[in-house]
């Protein structure tokens, strides 16, 4: 039988750097999906803006609350809501469970961040997204595929810092690509500014 990993445990623990970057598994974090049933969108929004303080994102963004809970738009009226370990957001949100679907996602996702000056270049050569700062920005998501592999993207900062999340059956095969094209550098033809 294969050996079954904790989401901490899929990717090396250590720090991975190259080139002035630095690629590490992401802090274990809660994770609830939440799904407005067909009709309830806008009771869903006005629970979220009541309890959380914050308006849901309509289109591919992600915002934070002051309590440090991040909502990552996953499609419309869908958001993946990450949290700091002990925030029991599947109990905070339970009384939203009449006009939304909620389900715990902790154990499904695991995060990779890539972080450092060539990040842009080194996260272009494995999404086909344009990563141009005009165009993807701190706050901005992208369900997409990095390599073969399906992945929401997030830009966390303008470092730049983009964190991958990623089904954790696939996190060793994305951290693998990733630290790939980390090694191979940043071609002058494909820096990014």
């Amino acid at each position: 039988m294969p050996e079954v990993l904790h989401p901490r445990d899929a990717v090396s623990p250590v720090p991975l750097t190259a080139h002035g970057m630095t690629l590490r598994a992401g802090a274990m974090r809660e994770s609830v999906s939440l799904a407005a049933f067909r009709g309830q969108a806008d009771t869903l929004r006005a629970f979220v803006g009541k309890e959380f303080g914050v308006d849901l994102p309509d289109t591919p963004r992600s915002v934070e609350n002051a309590d440090g809970i991040t909502f990552i738009w996953a499609g419309p009226d869908q958001w993946l809501l990450r949290a700091a370990p002990g925030t029991d957001l599947l109990t905070r949100l339970s009384p939203c469970a009449a006009f939304a679907a909620l389900t715990a996602q902790g154990d499904s996702r695991t995060a990779l961040e890539l972080r450092g000056p060539g990040a842009r270049a080194i996260a272009a050569k494995l999404v086909p997204v344009d990563l141009h700062p005009r165009a993807f920005a701190a706050g901005d998501v992208a369900l997409t595929l990095a390599g073969h592999i399906a992945v929401i993207l997030r830009q966390v900062d303008d470092t730049p810092c983009y964190e991958f999340l990623v089904f954790r059956s696939l996190a060793q095969s994305l951290h693998h690509e990733l630290h790939t094209a980390m090694l191979g550098g940043i071609p002058q033809a494909d820096r990014i500014s």
